[in-house]
């Protein structure tokens, strides 16, 4: 059944176990040979994609651009197209990374990414960093990255873009693009595909609660913090995803808290804040967003008016109901409140003098 294959793969080095009679250690083999086999002719390709753009193989060709001729010509997606010839010319700077590719020690799919972070003063340093990972791992570790950055620096979160598709039926697609425009028309803009998808997300994961009824935490993800160094991280289904500083203190707020990830004991589910305590600042709030002007009941959550990390507590006095929106632009900055709850609170927005809120 395997003697072609035999021939082929002793042709390139076989060990001598492979005489053993054990056909899946000659599978094993086989297609540990042909990977290799295959990164060498990625190697081979790019350098002469390179040399095609640059002796202008496109134009004698009568495509306008290299891209053009590749898609057309190569079958590759213009995705595709624009990944190689940028990962052809980061390769020129990058010598250690391209002879590990033309040893075929290393993927495509691994020097597709490390290329997007590493220099030549740095890529010994991600050689050494993604040994024995795999390029799902590879590609978790350079994300958050700029352009020179070394594996063990801090991952910056506003760097870190996650690509969710859908593929659906043309009715369903119909419907998908009338939901985003009614989301656009009830926002009164154009929505981001952040924006977007933080809403729908939202009406699913946080209903709507009914009349008097207090509404549950609102942060039910996982989020872990490294003891070493303090960078705060959201696990998601197969992937942990770094998190800024404004979003991990905006989730601390109002989360509930499953135990030391680390350790053997098990821990019961607990809210931060008491339930009794949020029954009573919800009531007290007439459950709705305490900034002045503000005409939101949904999607609320409580905010501790001095940060717990700041010596504050889950007292009433030092809490208040914000809705989703508010609750952001506060921890990014946009605008502060500061004070006691309820009859003591000063808010200071943006473009506004400060408004105290009347006594009683």
């Amino acid at each position: 059944m395997l003697s072609g294959t035999q021939t082929d793969v002793k042709a390139g080095g076989a060990q001598p176990w492979m005489t053993s009679g054990e056909p899946w250690r000659e599978v094993a083999a086989e297609l540990k040979a042909i990977a290799r086999a295959k990164a060498k002719l990625d190697a081979r390709e790019l350098w002469l994609l390179r040399e095609a753009e640059e002796c202008g193989v496109y134009r004698r060709l009568g495509f306008p651009t290299m891209q053009a001729y590749m898609i057309a010509e190569l079958d590759c997606s213009r995705h595709t197209a624009n990944e190689k010839l940028r990962v052809a010319y980061e390769l020129i700077e990058l010598p250690l990374i391209d002879t590990e590719l033309r040893a075929g020690a290393l993927s495509w799919t691994k020097v597709r990414e490390i290329t997007r972070v590493a220099t030549a003063e740095t890529e010994e340093a991600w050689l050494s960093a993604i040994e024995g990972k795999d390029s799902s791992r590879v590609q978790q570790m350079v994300k958050g990255h700029r352009k020179g950055a070394l594996p063990s620096d801090r991952p910056d979160p506003a760097l870190v873009d996650e690509w969710v598709g859908l593929n659906v039926t043309a009715p369903l697609a119909a419907v998908w693009r009338q939901m985003r425009t009614l989301l656009d028309d009830e926002a009164g803009k154009h929505l981001s595909d952040d924006e977007a998808a933080e809403e729908i997300a939202k009406r699913v994961l946080m209903p709507m609660p009914g009349p008097g009824e207090v509404p549950k935490p609102q942060t039910q993800v996982s989020i872990s913090t490294c003891r070493g160094c303090k960078q705060a991280f959201r696990i998601a289904p197969g992937v942990e995803l770094v998190l800024r500083v404004n979003d991990y203190e905006l989730a601390l707020c109002d989360s509930v808290f499953i135990g030391d990830l680390e350790s053997d004991d098990v821990t019961p589910s607990r809210t931060r804040i008491p339930h009794a305590t949020r029954r009573k600042v919800f009531t007290r709030d007439h459950f709705a967003c305490t900034v002045p002007g503000c005409t939101s009941r949904r999607f609320l959550r409580l905010h501790h008016l001095r940060h717990c990390e700041y010596g504050g507590c889950n007292l009433a006095s030092n809490l208040i109901t914000l809705c989703d929106g508010h609750h952001r632009l506060l921890h990014e900055g946009v605008i502060a409140i500061r004070g006691t709850a309820p009859d003591a609170l000063v808010f200071t927005l943006p473009l506004a003098a400060e408004l105290e809120t009347p006594a009683g």
